[in-house]
């Protein structure tokens, strides 16, 4: 993006991302937390499963209502007093558009995952939007749309997921019905209500820890800080994709162990994810920080956002800890203890807007990136106790302390790893050298069982 636009472009983008997407965390309603915990007593194709489809629909519409009234009446509050409001204004209607099918895709996907359809979310979310999303910078860059169209387009890429994912959950769902009484009967109902109440809470808070830190910039700071804090801030969050990818699928597993009183199961989840989410993540933010100087010195353009990028590597630590704690937020959420998953979120939010205060004051957007990685350890040696004294749950053994071992030695090689080159070469030589490296000393000292069942099955696949 900034080869093409200005920071002060790119903060607007960034700021439509991050308002409609902290509503949407917020006014899910919950449906989430009723899916995880009610879901399964209800599922059966033959009746609608219960009529949860058009259950999650009305929540949805519920929660877009009270989120367009409050946008409607705060919307202004979200941007510093400056020169960069006034291109903020002439946008700030397409958040309207944005809540409403995010609020859709959050909700509905959920439904769909509870169908084990957990391809389809990731498709449109992570993939097609995203195509989208670089086929409009393509026509900018080739000057065939102005700016005013690459907004819109832009915030067309997070409305198709939401439209598509509705399409693709009244297609699964052989019988559209009405939700069934039972779902309602008078001692569910506080349940229910309570699991609206907590899911709000909890989305409040989870609200806050992911956009609070863009949110504070532009509003303490401005539009181009905004811009080069989350293109770094995006870069990090890179790391968490093969960890999302995995709590989908951990959800609904974990979801039917706790059903069947499943110990062995929820044991066996969270151990695996510990590891295997600690060497990915490793991986990932050891060869990103390898290929940022390169990336960097490709255009003169990238200039204005070289000083910022220890905020990749700051952001980045933060992160490697919320990956290396593997599910332990989707086993707290699919337990009978979900509501601490709340107090958590609601302590993990407090922490963040009282450290991001104080240090955005004293460091700018470091200090929102210190604030982050704090928080993030804090919140997760919490969890992490809270499930040990509970549960007697303890992933750590001594595989994913030799993963540990294996991770820092790594990082920090890559942080002094440095060498001349061509910038393009660089960036190849660094991916594949690594990579090599980092992956034959996982096989090699057998880290991960599934890494070595799937390099044993593609073996046989293909020799």
């Amino acid at each position: 993006m900034p080869l093409f636009i200005t920071p002060a472009q790119l903060g607007l983008l960034t700021l439509l991302d991050f308002i409609s997407g902290a509503f949407v965390t917020i006014f899910g309603m919950g449906y989430d937390q009723v899916l995880i915990k009610l879901f399964p007593k209800y599922r059966n194709e033959e009746n609608g499963h219960h009529g949860f489809l058009l259950f999650g629909f009305f929540l949805s519409l519920v929660g877009i209502t009270i989120s367009f009234i409050l946008f409607y009446l705060f919307g202004d509050y979200f941007l510093k007093e400056d020169s960069d409001i006034e291109l903020y204004h002439r946008f700030s209607f397409l958040i309207f558009p944005l809540i409403f099918f995010r609020i859709i895709f959050y909700n509905i996907d959920g439904y769909a995952r509870m169908l084990f359809n957990t391809f389809i979310g990731v498709f449109l979310e992570t993939f097609l939007s995203k195509v989208v999303i670089i086929s409009a910078l393509a026509a900018f860059a080739l000057a065939w749309i102005e700016f005013d169209q690459l907004v819109y387009l832009y915030a067309l890429s997070f409305c198709v997921p939401g439209f598509l994912v509705m399409l693709f959950a009244l297609k699964k769902t052989k019988k559209i019905v009405l939700p069934r009484r039972e779902i309602f009967e008078k001692a569910q109902r506080k349940d229910i209500y309570q699991y609206i109440l907590f899911g709000l809470l909890m989305g409040a808070s989870g609200s806050i820890v992911i956009y609070i830190d863009g949110l504070m910039i532009g509003k303490m700071l401005s539009l181009e800080e905004v811009a080069f804090y989350t293109i770094f801030f995006f870069a990090a969050r890179f790391i968490l994709i093969p960890g999302r990818a995995i709590n989908r699928i951990a959800a609904v597993i974990l979801a039917e162990a706790w059903q069947k009183n499943d110990s062995e199961t929820i044991r066996d989840v969270y151990q695996k994810s510990c590891v295997n989410q600690l060497l990915i993540g490793a991986f990932l933010l050891g060869v990103g920080w390898t290929c940022l100087d390169p990336a960097l010195s490709l255009s003169p353009k990238f200039a204005e956002y070289a000083p910022y990028k220890s905020v990749f590597l700051i952001l980045g630590l933060g992160l490697l800890i919320e990956m290396a704690t593997g599910v332990n937020t989707a086993i707290i959420a699919t337990s009978k203890k979900y509501k601490y998953n709340t107090w958590f979120n609601i302590a993990l939010a407090v922490l963040v807007i009282v450290l991001n205060y104080i240090l955005i004051i004293k460091y700018q957007l470091f200090g929102a990136a210190i604030a982050s990685m704090i928080a993030m350890g804090v919140i997760n040696l919490m969890r992490w106790y809270f499930l040990y004294r509970t549960y007697q749950l303890q992933p750590f053994n001594f595989n994913f302390l030799k993963g540990l071992v294996l991770a820092v030695a790594f990082l920090l090689f890559c942080y002094f790893f440095s060498y001349d080159a061509n910038p393009l070469l660089k960036i190849v030589l660094n991916l594949f050298a690594l990579t090599i490296i980092f992956w034959g000393l996982v096989v090699g000292l057998k880290l991960s069982v599934d890494v070595n069942k799937w390099l044993l099955k593609m073996k046989q696949k293909f020799f």
